[in-house]
């Protein structure tokens, strides 16, 4: 596999780091504010809408730019964002910095995916993409466990200033080691890339990350909340994130190859199956044992599905490939902020318990969207056939 490739996956292991790891940091937020868990909660919500809201338009702003210098800068925004929210004195403060890291991920995220699938042959292209991803999911072995004991022990600040050092390292890897990638793709407007969800068989796919993307930050937003009602302690809240993540790690491995051997939608199918399995568990565990089984599996079907869907997109989208998948990021946050709100809500106003039914529910949705999509696709195949 192209070197190339792992320097992109040392900056989605920032971004991923900081993006798990406040997760387990919310109730130590949440103290320090003095704010609820639901209105501190609400950092991801911005962090994510920013993300889905920012990402296109920065995607279009640097589409002709250098490809390298795109990886770099946007990281190194990423970086500074990290660090004053380390440093913010109140919640609107940090609320603000989120809002400035979440413009540098939104800017990364969609340019790694892409740039790595051009590195390599089409039929390599589901585990190139699944090495970017599994960035991902090594932060969430190595890096979350190790912010939430290290807040444990300290304060929630060094984890952000952390991330901020990784971030940088990973931005100064880029910049010195990446080779110049050619631009070839022309830059599109907003209005341009809007139009894209005209089309049936593009909005029913991104329905289908939206409808994921809800189930998986539903619960995870909370999981400290979901995991105290049976006595988990930080540390044990870190171990259990730890074996999630070694699920995660397990599961986008698997989703890249098993698009590639099985098909992206079969791969599709059996992870939804899976993770609506794994959600519903969260509402009915009784031990912590039990809990942590749920999360593994949670990790494994929630990262599986991930590359399968960003190798279908591609194949589905051709030389748009770019725009859609800064569209498939900018739907992922924003399930990630709807599922935040729709678990605080749930928070205050029901009870925790729902929050496995409530993610679940959207799984299923998530289920029903992949069969549209294949429906809508038939379709348009047909209507050319006959043309």
């Amino acid at each position: 596999m192209n070197y190339r490739i792992l320097l992109l996956a040392i900056g989605t292991f920032a971004i991923g780091m900081e993006g798990f790891m406040i997760a387990g940091l919310l109730p130590a937020i949440a103290k320090d504010f003095n704010i609820s868990l639901s209105i501190a909660g609400q950092l991801v919500t911005v962090f994510s809408i920013a993300f889905a809201i920012g990402s296109p338009i920065l995607t279009t702003t640097t589409a002709s730019l250098d490809r390298r210098k795109v990886l770099f800068w946007s990281l190194l925004l990423f970086a500074t964002g990290n660090i004053l929210c380390g440093i913010a004195t109140n919640y609107w403060i940090e609320m603000v910095f989120r809002v400035v890291t979440a413009l540098g991920a939104g800017i990364f995220s969609p340019a790694a995916t892409l740039t790595a699938s051009k590195l390599v042959k089409p039929e390599m292209r589901g585990r190139a993409i699944s090495i970017v991803v599994s960035g991902l999911t090594i932060s969430l072995v190595l890096g979350v466990p190790l912010g939430i004991w290290i807040a444990s022990l300290s304060s929630w600040r060094w984890t952000f200033w952390i991330v901020g050092g990784v971030s940088l390292i990973a931005a100064l890897f880029i910049r010195l080691f990446f080779p110049t990638v050619p631009v070839t793709e022309q830059a599109i407007s907003i209005m341009k890339r809007l139009l894209f969800l005209k089309r049936p068989s593009i909005l029913s796919s991104l329905m289908i990350t939206l409808t994921w993307s809800i189930g998986i930050y539903t619960v995870y937003t909370y999981i400290s909340d979901i995991f105290g009602r049976v006595g988990a302690t930080e540390q044990t809240i870190a171990l259990m994130l730890f074996i999630c993540g070694i699920g995660s790690f397990l599961g986008v491995t698997f989703g890249g190859y098993s698009a590639d051997r099985f098909g992206a939608v079969k791969t599709m199918f059996f992870a939804l199956t899976l993770l609506f399995i794994a959600n519903t568990a969260l509402s009915f565990f009784q031990t912590i044992t039990l809990g942590i089984a749920a999360m593994a599996l949670f990790g494994f079907s929630g990262f599986t599905f991930n590359p399968a869907q960003q190798h279908r997109l591609i194949g589905i989208s051709k030389k748009d490939s770019g725009v859609v998948l800064s569209l498939h990021s900018s739907f992922i946050y924003l399930g990630s902020g709807l599922g935040s709100l729709f678990g605080g809500l749930e928070l205050k106003y029901g009870s925790v318990t729902n929050l496995g039914l409530i993610s679940g529910g959207s799984v299923l949705i998530a289920i029903l969207f992949v069969w549209l999509s294949i429906r809508f696709m038939k379709k348009t195949a047909e209507t050319h056939l006959s043309q």
